[in-house]
């Protein structure tokens, strides 16, 4: 900016180069606090959006570390040249994120951890939460928390897009049951809740015999997961979070205690919440992001983002995104979590009268606790 100020005659050579090497140190006006998740939520999809809209196509997962290892290589630099933009171009960029469910979200995590006061040596709380939000309308992000209220003069750990951890039985829904109701299972369909050799156990340890698919969503039933995953294969069940951008499956995955949530590496607050949106998209998946629309300095459009560039063409509010699973599939999916709200695992967390669908997931010795609905 300073270069060009000074080729267009505005200011001096010598001012120019004073200018270059004063020092600049940001202060904050009082009262205006960093929103850290915010802002490092924002920034990340800003960065890759100005990436995609120079043709990037993101890739997660590759045939041979060759492969890999030159994605990385051109995906690093085509990034570090896009934040780079962002930081000095001077863009205005238009964000989902809505500033009450922001503060709503961030205030259930703190009131939720209060109790839990213990810090690691670097004053972090160690029993940590983080949320994501998304509008089923139009597949917007609008709250991105990634941990506890703590104040820290740098940046924090975004945990709502920068943690992967074991996501228990809050995955079923979209490896497990959602697939197998595409193959003629239903919520009537009978299945036996029996001990399974070199199986897992149920949480509470009951085998209820001949029950419904209704019935061991609703109780969150590991025999009936583990069984199903076994007749679909964990290949098949895995390549769904695979359509949907799932970035830490492991080959290592493709085994039946993924059905249970048993990951290699896990799953991220923001790839949870995307894939139950889609379940309430009708099965249609849309990638998660809070940038609507990205402009330069005068004005003009640099990116717009494909549910903008979609409701110009159909004139709806809705977006459409890839579909991922079969309509009536994603219908009969959502249907069986509103059970597991009114009288599962997940009752007492519903919205009042609103229509609520859930799923609750926890790991071994409560390690990990998961909501997702």
């Amino acid at each position: 900016m300073l270069t060009s100020m000074y080729e267009q005659g505005v200011i001096s050579l010598a001012a120019s180069k004073e200018a270059k090497e004063e020092k600049i140190k940001l202060k904050r006006k009082k009262g205006i606090e960093k929103n850290d998740y915010v802002e490092t939520y924002v920034n990340y999809c800003a960065i890759r959006a100005l990436m995609k809209q120079q043709g990037f196509e993101f890739q997660y997962y590759f045939d041979n570390k060759k492969e890999e290892k030159q994605y990385n290589k051109q995906y690093k630099k085509l990034y570090r040249e896009c934040e780079s933009s962002l930081y000095t171009s001077g863009y205005r960029i238009y964000s989902s994120i809505q500033m009450d469910q922001q503060q709503t979200l961030q205030n259930a995590i703190d009131t939720g951890l209060s109790g839990f006061s213990d810090v690691n040596e670097e004053g972090v709380y160690k029993l940590q939460g983080a949320g994501v939000t998304i509008d089923n309308t139009t597949g917007y992000v609008t709250a991105v928390v990634g941990g506890r209220t703590q104040h820290f003069e740098g940046y924090t750990l975004n945990r709502a897009y920068q943690s992967f951890r074991q996501p228990g039985s809050a995955i079923k829904p979209l490896l497990v049951y959602t697939p197998m109701l595409e193959r003629g299972y239903t919520p009537d369909t009978v299945v036996m809740d029996e001990p399974i050799e070199d199986g897992p156990s149920n949480s509470n340890g009951v085998y209820e015999g001949a029950i419904t698919i209704r019935h061991a969503v609703k109780k969150s039933k590991n025999t009936i997961a583990w069984k199903l995953f076994d007749e679909l294969t964990p290949v098949t069940g895995l390549s769904y979070l695979k359509k949907m951008n799932f970035t830490k499956i492991d080959p290592e995955d493709e085994r039946l205690p993924a059905a249970l949530g048993g990951f290699t590496i896990g799953v991220s607050p923001l790839e949870m919440a995307a894939g139950f949106a889609a379940l309430a998209n009708d099965g249609c998946y849309r990638e998660p992001t809070c940038i609507i629309k990205i402009e330069d300095t005068q004005g003009n459009l640099i990116y717009t983002s494909e549910t903008e560039e979609e409701k110009v063409r159909s004139k709806k509010e809705e977006a459409g995104g890839e579909r991922i699973y079969k309509s009536n599939a994603a219908r009969t999916m959502t249907d069986m979590l509103q059970t597991v709200m009114n009288e599962g695992t997940a009752r007492g967390l519903g919205l009042g009268d609103m229509p609520s669908a859930g799923k609750t997931g926890t790991t071994n010795d409560n390690k990990d606790g998961w909501f997702a609905g």
